[in-house]
């Protein structure tokens, strides 16, 4: 059984495919094992290496063997991809996922460091509209307020939370005029 897994990683013994000759793949592919059973070989990057020929020239004897031959390619080509298909080959692509785009938590933390009023407004903006909380993000800026050394900035900040929870204002819009008042 010939296997081709395209971003996905295989499930097998790694085979050394490097070091192989084309006789000692081909004399793998049709020798049962000692035992009985089968075996699973994994070759990573051996079709788009630049052994290629030898190993599509293989495909079918890996397709006829009693063992499994797993591939794993980062990319297939629509020519190496034709000749495994012909061959039998069961190819199955992992299709990447597009990772959503979050804030930087520490951005916020930088702008205020650097007491940079525009950058930390368009930074807290940004988070509040990714969804962070607003305790979080006054949490972080008392934090980084401390490190700093600065025992007013700190205090506003904390001042600033609790503030809101007795109903002073909401929390996000104290966040934002303190971040334009720096």
């Amino acid at each position: 059984m010939l296997n081709v897994f395209v971003n996905k990683k295989g499930k097998g013994e790694e085979l050394k495919w490097e070091a192989a000759s084309f006789d000692e793949l081909r004399a793998l592919a049709s020798t049962p094992a000692l035992f009985g059973g089968t075996k699973t070989f994994v070759l990573s990057g051996a079709v788009n290496g630049d052994r290629q020929e030898e190993f599509l020239a293989l495909a079918e004897a890996f397709a006829e063997s009693p063992h499994t031959f797993v591939f794993e390619e980062e990319k297939l080509l629509k020519a190496p991809r034709t000749a495994l298909e012909a061959a039998g080959a069961h190819i199955c692509e992992a299709k990447p996922h597009k990772q959503e785009w979050k804030f930087d938590r520490f951005g916020v933390a930088s702008a205020l460091g650097a007491r940079d009023r525009k950058r930390l407004w368009l930074a807290l903006t940004q988070a509040l509209a990714a969804g962070e909380k607003a305790e979080a993000l006054g949490g972080l800026l008392a934090w980084k307020a401390r490190t700093m050394g600065d025992a007013t900035l700190s205090r506003t900040l904390t001042f600033m939370y609790h503030d809101s929870h007795r109903g002073a204002g909401d929390l996000e819009l104290l966040l934002e005029r303190f971040a334009l008042t720096l």
